[in-house]
């Protein structure tokens, strides 16, 4: 019996249920827990599906197995194939074992499914997670200061390119919300549910220019294109803040 599903966006609904009541078909008494999570599931402030964009957005799954073996991926490869053309990515095949010896290797993955979720069968396995602040800083400062190393890096392979440049903003924006987010929280705050007024709350917290961010989140949403002749001038950007959030992270 599936559950929360009215709870979603309502142009993710038919296909999460769809999506759900094939995989219960074919995994059977095995499934412990569905769950959508991300945008899709919007439920950090109690919103419903603040951030999800239709036709931008794709739709998250996690699925919490008793057991999990290379069958079971095997078998899921068609009904992946399905989801993928209504923007559902490719689901967490997880055990409850996993999650909880996993903990500190991935508490930003963790803890942003934690806050974000909705329970669509089964049990809440997320709900009641104890994710120490320590591993979330520690990870944190690895992920920014990782991911400023690596765009400096890629910059220098790709050069001025600016199809290229674009996508390496693209992917790093999409990579660093998770991080945004528990950094907010690691100050005592929530983020705010709509992702505009998160960066802006996390600029507000560690006193960088929200700009560069700003516009790589509106590029992304084709709310406002950054053209191919400004994309190295908004890359320099996005790195001098990522520059001074390392910074501060050394202090926290």
């Amino acid at each position: 019996m599936l559950k929360s599903i009215t709870e979603l966006p309502r142009t993710v609904q038919s296909p999460v249920a769809e999506f759900a009541a094939k995989l219960l078909e074919k995994a059977g008494d095995n499934v412990q827990s569905l769950l959508v999570y991300g945008s899709a599931a919007g439920c950090a402030l109690g919103e419903t599906g603040g951030n999800y964009n239709h036709g931008v957005s794709n739709i998250n799954i996690a699925v919490i197995v008793k057991e999990l073996d290379f069958g079971l991926l095997r078998q899921s490869l068609d009904l992946v194939k399905w989801g993928r053309k209504h923007r559902i990515s490719a689901p967490l095949f997880l055990t409850k074992e996993y999650i909880l010896n996993a903990l500190d290797v991935f508490p930003i993955e963790f803890g942003g499914i934690k806050e974000r979720h909705k329970v669509i069968f089964g049990e809440d396995i997320f709900k009641d997670l104890d994710i120490p602040r320590k591993d979330v800083a520690l990870l944190c400062e690895q992920q920014v200061k990782g991911k400023l190393l690596r765009l400096r890096q890629a910059y220098l392979e790709t050069g001025t390119n600016p199809f290229a440049l674009k996508k390496l903003l693209s992917g790093a924006f999409t990579d660093l919300v998770p991080v945004f987010m528990q950094l907010i929280r690691l100050k005592g705050q929530e983020p705010h549910g709509q992702k505009e007024e998160m960066l802006k709350q996390l600029a507000g917290t560690y006193s960088l220019d929200p700009g560069p961010f700003l516009a790589v989140y509106h590029d992304k949403n084709k709310k406002a294109l950054i053209s191919y002749r400004q994309v190295e001038a908004h890359l320099q950007n996005f790195l001098d803040q990522l520059e001074s959030l390392s910074r501060h992270l050394d202090t926290l």
